[in-house]
This record gives structure tokens, C-alpha cells and sequence, in this order.
């Protein structure tokens, strides 16, 4: 019985040794897949290519008149009718406001009656002076009566022409009731209502000349030496999707900021019934044609930051990536130059994953173009 039962034991012992070492290497085994499928990272890729760039400047501002006026009268009186509003179109000179002239005609009046005064005082003392010449020949005067008479005249003859200049000053007030459009453009704002008591300075309409529009962008200082008085700009609006226009670098501040490392330049635009200040505007400035440029797509690269011309990228050699330093020039929507570290025909790895590094096995998933 001891010897049939030592037998059994042995039996089980052995089939629990064989089980183990048969659920041992089944282990190994799956350990072993698992490890070969946490070493495979699936990627997309993307080839190399070379083409004819064009390297552009894009440019941010908001759309403001070439010039923008104040309407103020020049005389204080009541406002007696407004004759535009926001939106009206006027013309250099053209009849915008009237202004209450009953005192200024009064004053014009008053001149004209002082000159009339005036111009009869010099007839009659130049007459009196002609007398004087004449009894002066005969010695019906003495020299002195005589000299008196050509003073006489000469004191007629200021009276008058100070009366004149009156009468002009008064005659200028009075037309100064008359309020014209200084600019010729679109009335922006009516900052004043019929009935009003306005004073000389009171602002009544805002002018712009909509003919032109300016565009002001700050621009990177290391771009200074890109951008030439002259060029043709591409102007595109948020407001108006679709909309394009063509405008010119018209001017350029001879000075960098020494704060914000950058300068301004002014890009005219052309006025267009859509267009109307205030709005914000994009511009393209074509800086220069590159032909053949080899060309990534920029979620190929990785950068840090602190050098906008240094990335780094994975190249697929052999089934593996290889981390590359390259040298990038400049950008366009969909591709980005490459001066140093890639050749024509080479695969990047597009939208690198996290589990990716150097020496890692990859599958290719889906290969886009650039």
C-alpha cells in the first residue's frame, strides 16, 4: 500500500512539473509578442519633396482713412439746420450745416453804413483840398489852411479804407454761417442737432476721405531689409470673406522700436464702396520666388521655440526612426523649407507620437503628400 501510494505522489508531482513548465513557455512566448508590439509604433509619413516657393510676409493691421476732419464752426450762434448724417456722401466746399445769421447781417450793415460814412468824408475833404490848391495859386490861403486840407484828405482817405477793411471782416463772419464740407468723403458721425447754441471749436461732423485707406502693420525688425517701397500687396478682409484687393507699401518708419524690436509700414489701399475704416485687414507682401526648395509638411517638425530656424525630425531608415536636426528657411500654409538636414526622396515621420524615438521599429500607417 506504501509503495502504491509513494508511486501515486510521484506521478502527480511530475504532471504538475510538466503543467508548469508548459504554462512557463506560453508565458515567455506572449511576454515575447508583447514586447515585439510595444516596440512597433504605428506612424504616417510623408516624402521629401522639392518645390518653387514663394516667400511672403503676412501682415495684420486695421483699415484707416488717408485723412479724417472735424467739421467746427469758426463764429458762435445757434445751430439752425444740420444738413447731412452719418453715411451722406459730400463733396470739398459743398453746404453741410447753417448756422443762425441775423447779428452777422446786422454787423455787415453796420460796416457797410460806416464805410458809406467814411468813403463821403474822404469825397468831401478831397474836394476841400482841390478848393485849397486853387486859393493857394492866388494867395486867397496861407500855406498852413493849405496843409491842413492834404492832412485833411489823408485822415479821410485811412477812415475809408479802415471802414473798407470793417466792412470785410463783417462781410466774412456772415459767410462763416455757411458751414461746407473741408474734405471731400463720407460724413462718419453728426456730433450736434438743429437748435443748438454752439460755440467757435464745437465739433459738428466727422469727415473721412474714403478714396484711400491706409493700413498699419508692425513688422519684425529682421524683416526690415524685405519689404520696398513700391510692392504690390494682396489685402484680404475677416469682414468680407472672398474679398481681395491690391494695395502698396507706401511708406516705411525709418526707425526700429528699440522696445518691441519691430517697425511700421503704411500699405495704401484703394477705396471701395464695401470697404469702410475700422476694419481688420490681412496683407501679403511677396518678398522673393524660391525655386526648388526642398519641402516638409510642418507637422513634421518638432520645435522648441528659442530658435525659429533649428527643428528636429524623424527620418524612416531601414524600418526605424532616426532623430535629425535640420535647418528650416520659411513657411508656407501647407510647407515649410528645409536648408540643412533632409534630402529630396527621404520619409519623415508626420505628426511624430509620443512612444517615438530614436531607434524605435515603425509601421507605416497612411503616407500623405505634402
Amino acid at each position: 500500500m506504501k509503495t502504491r501510494a509513494r508511486t501515486y505522489l510521484l506521478i502527480v508531482v511530475l504532471a504538475a512539473g510538466v503543467g508548469a513548465a508548459g504554462c512557463g513557455g506560453q508565458g515567455a512566448e506572449a511576454e515575447s509578442s508583447a514586447a515585439k508590439a510595444v516596440r512597433t509604433v504605428p506612424v504616417r509619413t510623408a516624402t521629401v519633396e522639392t518645390r518653387d516657393l514663394t516667400e511672403t510676409l503676412t501682415l495684420t493691421g486695421t483699415l484707416d482713412p488717408r485723412a479724417e476732419v472735424t467739421v467746427v464752426p469758426e463764429i458762435s450762434a445757434r445751430l439752425e439746420r444740420t444738413l447731412k448724417n452719418e453715411g451722406d456722401r459730400v463733396t470739398l466746399g459743398q453746404l453741410v450745416a447753417v448756422l443762425d445769421d441775423g447779428d452777422f447781417k446786422l454787423a455787415r450793415d453796420r460796416a457797410k453804413a460806416m464805410l458809406d460814412v467814411a468813403e463821403a468824408n474822404r469825397a468831401h475833404t478831397k474836394a476841400e483840398k482841390d478848393r485849397a490848391d486853387s486859393l493857394l495859386k492866388t494867395g486867397g490861403i496861407t500855406d498852413k489852411d493849405h496843409l491842413a486840407a492834404q492832412v485833411a484828405v489823408q485822415v479821410a482817405e485811412a477812415s475809408a479804407a479802415q471802414a473798407r477793411t470793417e466792412l470785410a471782416i463783417a462781410e466774412r463772419q456772415l459767410s462763416r454761417a455757411q458751414i461746407t464740407a473741408p474734405i471731400s468723403g463720407r460724413i462718419s458721425k453728426r456730433m450736434a442737432d438743429a437748435g443748438t447754441m454752439v460755440s467757435a471749436g464745437t465739433p459738428l461732423y466727422s469727415i473721412v476721405d474714403d478714396s484711400v485707406f491706409e493700413l498699419r502693420s508692425s513688422v519684425a525688425s529682421g524683416d526690415f531689409a524685405k519689404v520696398k517701397i513700391g510692392e504690390k500687396v494682396t489685402v484680404t478682409l475677416d469682414a468680407l470673406p472672398g474679398y481681395t484687393a491690391e494695395g502698396e507699401v507706401n511708406r516705411i518708419a525709418p526707425q526700429v522700436d528699440a522696445r518691441s524690436r519691430s517697425f511700421e509700414i503704411i500699405i495704401r489701399v484703394p477705396g471701395r464702396p464695401q470697404l469702410v475704416s475700422g476694419l481688420f485687414a490681412r496683407a501679403e507682401v511677396k518678398v522673393r520666388d524660391v525655386p526648388g526648395s526642398l519641402v516638409v509638411p510642418p507637422a513634421a517638425l518638432v520645435r522648441d521655440g528659442a530658435d525659429p530656424t533649428r527643428a528636429q525630425t524623424f527620418v524612416i531608415v531601414g524600418g526605424k526612426a532616426e532623430r535629425r536636426d535640420v535647418t528650416v528657411g520659411f513657411e508656407v500654409p501647407d510647407a515649410v523649407q528645409v536648408t540643412a538636414g533632409l534630402k529630396a526622396g527621404e520619409t519623415v515621420v508626420v505628426d511624430p507620437p509620443s512612444a517615438l524615438g530614436p531607434g524605435t521599429q515603425v509601421q507605416v500607417e497612411t503616407k500623405s503628400g505634402t
